[in-house]
């Protein structure tokens, strides 16, 4: 772990503190399989070093593209996460973080439990199940970016409107109802220069803040209530959708 840490330090140094320093593996026509598997072994390795998530797979690829692709339809900046790196070059990724997905997806045979699992996404027309899953980490982006890999156009053009309809879905109760809203409403003021120091401050701010998280409270609680009314009325009109569907 320290030659780890060191060689990610090294490199953060070298390509002006861009968090990369793992070289995303491409199989080319003349490479055989043997290192190309080599290769992908060690980058999950890398991986699984610097984030501490030992489960790296084909999931962990498709919520990279997910993301990516949400930063593209929502025009933020591709320097949040990394400190470099542009839409051309993000652009450019596309491809290889799919054909990677599908290499793993491919060698472990594991296309038709998710195409079973993707279709039994698509035909739940519970529309508490479809408010549930605007909230999960596989919900519907992560299927609609796995349907990619998974299904030909043809696949595609017959199941787009039950994509559009899921997505509609998540996008209205995530506005209506974010997030965070603990961080919004009762910390929005408590500021700290490193995260290591989150810990002690957020304690302290606590304890002399009494009146602020009273009031704090009763906006979050107004706004509680106020929200679960709009979910009540989108239900309806989820249920409204799945009987024009």
């Amino acid at each position: 772990l320290a030659r780890a840490r060191d060689e990610w330090e090294s490199a953060a140094l070298q390509n002006a503190n861009t968090k990369c320093n793992g070289l995303l593996p491409l199989w080319g026509p003349q490479v055989p399989e043997s290192a190309f598997a080599s290769c992908l072994a060690r980058h999950n390795t890398y991986l699984q070093e610097c984030t501490g998530h030992r489960d790296i797979s084909y999931a962990s690829t498709v919520h990279d593209l997910k993301l990516l692709l949400l930063r593209f339809a929502q025009e933020k900046s591709f320097h949040d996460d990394t400190g470099g790196g542009g839409p051309q070059s993000n652009m450019h990724i596309i491809p290889y973080l799919i054909h990677m997905a599908l290499y793993v997806i491919n060698t472990t045979r594991s296309g038709p439990r998710e195409d079973k699992n993707l279709t039994s996404y698509l035909e739940n027309s519970a529309p508490d199940k479809w408010l549930e899953s605007s909230y999960e980490a596989e919900g519907p982006l992560y299927w609609a970016v796995l349907s990619l890999l998974l299904h030909p156009p043809s696949r595609w053009n017959r199941s787009r409107l039950s994509h559009l309809r899921r997505l509609l879905v998540t996008a209205q109760a995530r506005h209506i109802q974010p997030a965070d809203g603990i961080y919004t409403n009762y910390f929005k003021k408590v500021n700290v220069n490193s995260d290591d120091q989150w810990p002690s401050i957020l304690a302290d701010y606590i304890r002399h803040n009494d009146e602020a998280l009273l009031k704090a409270s009763e906006r979050l609680l107004h706004r509680t209530v106020r929200n679960w009314c709009r979910v009540h009325l989108l239900k309806n009109s989820v249920m409204l959708l799945t009987r024009l569907a």
